[in-house]
């Protein structure tokens, strides 16, 4: 499934709007369509490509990178209870946040990556004594500030 704009490739989609009986019959057998929600633009995608209809994917916006949810944190409606009961695994789609109970396995576990941030640039240790410590550190302070007994 493509679930990214083929023009601007973003991922902020949304399942489009369908529009003519041809479009309903398209979707009954797995081909639908999606909206960027940033450009507009207008596209079909279909279950069938690449073998992503073996997985579990969300049933608003189709996305395949999910989580589990417990009966904790969720009270779910009875048929998603019921499916539960028979077998069926909660997942939770972290895009749009919906909680909802497939058969189907899960395509691979998704985790929040964190950026790794950059270790701050270490500061300069000066091997001199500590009267030339002082004297970097005075010039690097603005001319008029070395006194603090000046009025402003």
């Amino acid at each position: 499934m493509q679930l990214a704009c083929p023009k601007c490739g973003t991922r902020d989609v949304r399942v489009s709007q369908l529009m003519d009986p041809l479009q309903y019959l398209k979707h009954f057998f797995g081909v639908s369509a999606l909206r960027c929600r940033r450009c507009n633009t207008r596209w079909e995608t279909s279950v069938w490509a690449n073998g992503s209809w073996k997985y579990a994917r969300c049933p608003r916006c189709y996305r395949q990178e999910l989580t589990k949810w417990t009966m904790q944190y969720y009270n779910p409606p009875r048929w998603t209870r019921f499916l539960l009961r028979i077998g069926a695994s909660p997942r939770r789609c972290p895009a749009c946040r919906c909680n909802f109970a497939s058969f189907k396995p899960a395509l691979g576990n998704f985790e929040w990556r964190h950026q790794v941030r950059a270790e701050p640039f270490p500061r300069p240790q000066g091997h001199g004594s500590a009267g030339q410590e002082a004297a970097t550190i005075a010039e690097q302070t603005p001319p008029g500030e070395e006194s603090g007994d000046q009025m402003p």
